[in-house]
């Protein structure tokens, strides 16, 4: 298989997927379709090194397996490059977002190649990933630490790893990780301004929402933060809403969405107001607008305030 399509919402389980592709390979070209184009890829994974060596090319950002499109020059050169690949190098291109099934490009490369979609983790697998991790660097912990890490960064696999690798940078030598020690040391990833941004948007609070976008954005956070965030939350809302509906019983959800208790009770009350094709329009419109930050369509601040706009008005 020397041509793969990656979509993921987490940068790691991307990173851990093309690492168990490329192995310990040191003869790897990257590049970023929002910097150059794509015939600099394929032209570098055409070309065939005089010592016969195998290498890997990988393509970030190659939206246009998603929403994004590509233009006829390029699109004409990656499918006849996919008519006859070299055999020498592996292809990997890295999509943002959802993959079109419906496009011809994606339906050659599952057809052909490899198409790998990556689902979120649920919390227990995150959990034993950050358990893993805090063994292999000599660490003992109590179950209640590595809960309250994963909770804490909103059951996100990337954002937990990262507070991890922050609690054991914190101590001198390997030892035991108790559930007081993370609360104290723990820096909050996503401050409350952060959340309370979220819940403003979610109860259509249309001042207060561009008020605290106002005070995020002299605060340097990113709007790409945010726009997670809120994906996040109208997802859980969005598959929440649905349970209920099936008639699921709440300890169901709970386990279904990896939720603890504290998390079903705060979001069956934010789902009230909602019905299923609006939250499913909200994360739509959220979708469309990452892609278009992340392509460079939009300005990232402006997109992010005509979304407030659009949803509290």
């Amino acid at each position: 298989m020397n041509v793969y399509v990656i979509s993921s919402e987490s940068a790691l389980l991307v990173n851990e997927y093309i690492n168990n592709i490329v192995k310990d390979s040191k003869n790897i070209a990257t590049f970023d379709l929002n910097m150059v184009s794509l015939d600099m890829a394929i032209l570098e994974a055409g070309y065939i090194s005089m010592f016969g060596e195998t290498k890997y090319i990988i393509v970030k950002n190659a939206n246009f397996f998603g929403s994004a499109k590509l233009n006829e020059k390029d699109m004409e050169i990656l499918l006849n490059y996919l008519e006859q690949p070299n055999s020498l190098s592996t292809l990997i291109f890295v999509c943002n977002g959802p993959i079109d099934a419906r496009k011809k490009i994606t339906k050659i490369v599952k057809e052909k190649y490899k198409l790998e979609i990556i689902p979120n983790l649920k919390f227990y697998e995150i959990e034993k990933r950050i358990g893993d991790f805090l063994t292999k660097n000599g660490f003992k912990y109590a179950p209640q630490a590595v809960k309250y890490i994963v909770s804490n960064n909103l059951n996100n696999y990337d954002l937990a790893m990262n507070e991890a690798k922050k609690i054991i940078l914190y101590y001198d030598e390997a030892g035991f990780i108790s559930y007081e020690d993370v609360v104290k040391i723990s820096a909050k990833t996503i401050n409350s301004n952060n959340f309370s941004f979220v819940d403003a948007v979610v109860d259509n609070d249309l001042e207060t929402s561009l008020s605290l976008f106002k005070d995020l954005k002299v605060m340097k956070v990113e709007p790409s933060v945010l726009v997670s965030l809120l994906a996040r939350d109208f997802r859980i809302m969005l598959n929440l809403k649905t349970l209920q509906e099936q008639g699921k019983r709440e300890y169901a959800m709970m386990n279904e969405l990896g939720l603890q208790d504290w998390q079903l009770e705060k979001y069956l009350k934010k789902i009230f107001p909602y019905k299923i094709k609006e939250l499913e329009s909200i994360m739509l419109k959220l979708a469309k607008l990452d892609l278009d930050i992340k392509s460079g369509k939009i300005d990232r601040f402006m997109g992010l305030e005509l979304f407030i706009l659009d949803i509290c008005a």
